[in-house]
């Protein structure tokens, strides 16, 4: 018994320390306000960036598109979804450009039968059967690598991931023009940024276009009607569109197309290219505001983006506003003489565009 007792009056002090250590541990863990952490989801690596003071949370998948596949809010116990995500990782999979924020470079949207040419050369990207549009680029459904993923409380949480067209042949096959694009999501503030960096690596001109296609909650809470859930889009004219593609015509946004001050989501269908955006400071705000829950959300988009695609999917309650560089098959209107913001990189040369996402409540 002695024995015993002498054991544990050696033992406790260390103990002790463990224990305050563990303590601390924990401590200096619940006061840290932003956060990076990587988990596995249904076979897929995720990481999350999350804000714990503004109660919210984005999830990438670099796996897949490095698409943001969901951002959302904890307000008064409610999860309020911003980000329309998928049902399940698989589908996402199978369909990169259906949920979340796919990513469209080098161009946006469709080229007409995947064909263009540039600078005396005739190029063909693939498409699912001869004759039919490619659409969305080349970046959105390939793995990215992942450059960084850190968290502090200067600079929030942070996940920046590139793609090296150099390392996909089939790439290359379609578009042989070398290029590097680094995403960097950043939350902070309760605010979602996404920086994006394209580089002409290679030693030609190279002709690009870049947009996202994120799908966006609306309404933004579960409980209000579409018919209390305005969509605002800051443009001036839309493209007149035959079977998806421009006609290089551009009109007043009058009428239906005026989406300037407020429309209720339940009674626009869209699927259209708004173009003479409104900048405010230098950037487009394009607006849902769920009056009935008192929320917003705002996409908030640098000079850049010249054209807001706005889609409506059916059967979903969600809108698209999608900021694009350039317009659908800019590529071949420009080759028309149709000004199209075509944008040509020069050898080593790179271009920057920023957009952020802020919710109020």
């Amino acid at each position: 018994m002695k024995i015993l007792y002498m054991l544990l009056l050696f033992s406790m002090p260390v103990c002790t320390v463990i224990l305050q250590a563990y303590q601390e541990e924990e401590l200096n863990m619940s006061v840290s306000r932003y956060s990076v952490f990587e988990q596995e989801q249904e076979g897929i690596k995720v990481f999350v960036l999350r804000d714990k003071e503004s109660g919210c949370e984005a999830m990438i998948a670099p796996g897949l598109g490095n698409n943001c596949f969901s951002y959302s809010f904890n307000v008064n116990g409610e999860k309020i979804d911003i980000i329309e995500s998928p049902p399940n990782l698989s589908i996402l999979k199978g369909r990169s450009s259906g949920f979340g924020n796919p990513i469209l470079f080098p161009f946006p949207n469709r080229i007409r039968e995947g064909k263009f040419s540039f600078e005396g050369r005739d190029f063909q990207f693939d498409t699912p059967v001869p004759g039919a549009n490619s659409i969305h680029g080349v970046v959105l459904n390939r793995h990215w690598k992942v450059e960084a993923a850190e968290a502090n409380e200067t600079e929030g949480a942070r996940l920046a991931s590139s793609i090296n067209s150099s390392d996909f042949p089939d790439i290359l096959r379609q578009f042989p023009f070398p290029f590097r694009v680094v995403v960097t999501y950043i939350l902070k503030d309760g605010v979602l940024t996404m920086l994006t960096r394209m580089e002409n690596s290679g030693k030609d001109n190279m002709p690009m276009g870049f947009g996202i296609h994120p799908y966006f909650c609306a309404p933004l809470s579960k409980s209000t009607d579409p018919k209390d859930c305005l969509i605002k889009v800051p443009a001036k004219k839309y493209w007149e569109l035959k079977d998806f593609l421009p006609t290089g015509k551009i009109f007043e946004a009058s009428g239906k197309y005026n989406l300037r001050d407020g429309v209720p989501i339940s009674d626009i269908r869209f699927d259209d290219v708004f173009t003479d955006l409104i900048l405010t400071d230098g950037l487009s705000r394009c607006v849902i505001e769920d009056k009935k829950a008192n929320m917003r959300m705002i996409l908030e988009s640098d000079a850049i983006f010249r054209e807001m695609v706005i889609y409506t999917p059916p059967n979903r309650p969600s809108v698209c506003f999608e900021p694009y560089t350039c317009p659908t098959d800019a590529i071949n209107l420009y080759q028309q003489g149709i000004e199209s913001g075509i944008i040509v990189l020069k050898p080593g040369e790179s271009l920057s565009a920023t957009v952020k996402i802020i919710f109020q409540h």
